[in-house]
């Protein structure tokens, strides 16, 4: 199973407890993990290193400068949509995951959604009325949905097949004036009416839609729950369990894994 993250140093830690939640959860599985970074080595990784988990080092040779970028969003962010043109041309699509999740279960019926000619699978956290408003303001009218682009399937091959790293980078920077949450918007210009939407109660759960789901009662979500049936549960936003402030109920997965993460660390230098 093909793996990629883009990240810089500050998320490294956090990106340790990830893998070690993966390796964790999907023990009959092997991964190829492929990192776009640009100040991260495969030194990094060595506490995980094993035979189920493969890692792959990529620096991204790309000039961002005149990108939209913030503390909060840096340049790794745009990588995602360069993964095809940097990863090896055998691999025809990928699991895209951001660091600051927790995989909570196997992968496996992810990895095998039919994605088809469409370019990505992924979920969305908005609703219909939000949709609306993001393809106006992006002028994006066919786009099927606004995905949160934490966690995607990449149908590589397709969009090698339509798009250039040229194409991408012009679009980065002509929408740049428009770009609120930046790599979202622009995969929402590209990508349009090729996207197939998969279960975000299941596959990118964030405090905040356990919390609006629960509020409106569209269904019996409870930690027990998501503790036997959500596969990916996603700290997206400012609020994460790491950070000091961190207001939420599914942090305590986080804490789980990234304990256990220390403790075989601890076991390992014994």
């Amino acid at each position: 199973m093909n793996i990629l993250l883009t990240l810089n140093r500050n998320y490294l830690d956090v990106a340790l407890v990830m893998l070690f939640s993966l390796k964790e959860n999907n023990g009959e599985e092997k991964f190829n993990i492929y990192i776009l970074s640009k100040d991260i080595d495969a030194s990094d990784f060595e506490p995980l290193s094993s035979d189920e988990l493969a890692f792959t080092i990529i620096k991204p040779d790309l000039d961002l400068n005149k990108a939209l970028t913030t503390r909060r969003y840096p340049e790794e962010m745009y990588y995602r949509l360069f993964a095809f043109s940097f990863l090896p041309r055998y691999i025809d699509k990928i699991l895209y995951l951001d660091p600051d999740i927790i995989i909570n279960g196997r992968l496996r019926a992810l990895y095998d959604v039919n994605i088809d000619n469409n370019y990505v699978a992924g979920c969305t956290h908005i609703n219909k009325v939000l949709t609306r408003i993001n393809s106006k303001r992006l002028r994006t009218e066919k786009c099927k949905a606004y995905l949160n682009t934490g966690v995607l399937l990449m149908n590589l091959s397709q969009i090698r097949k339509d798009f250039t790293k040229e194409r991408i980078e012009k679009s980065i920077l002509e929408n740049r004036s428009r770009l609120l949450l930046p790599d979202q918007d622009v995969m929402a210009i590209l990508f349009k009416d090729r996207i197939v939407t998969i279960d975000s109660l299941k596959y990118n759960l964030s405090d905040r839609i356990f919390t609006l789901t629960r509020l409106r009662g569209m269904h019996n979500l409870t930690l027990d729950h998501v503790r036997k049936n959500t596969v990916i549960i996603h700290y997206c936003g400012k609020n994460k369990p790491w950070k000091d402030g961190y207001h939420g109920v599914l942090g305590q997965f986080y804490e789980y894994y990234k304990n256990r993460f220390e403790q075989t660390r601890k076991n390992d230098k014994r």
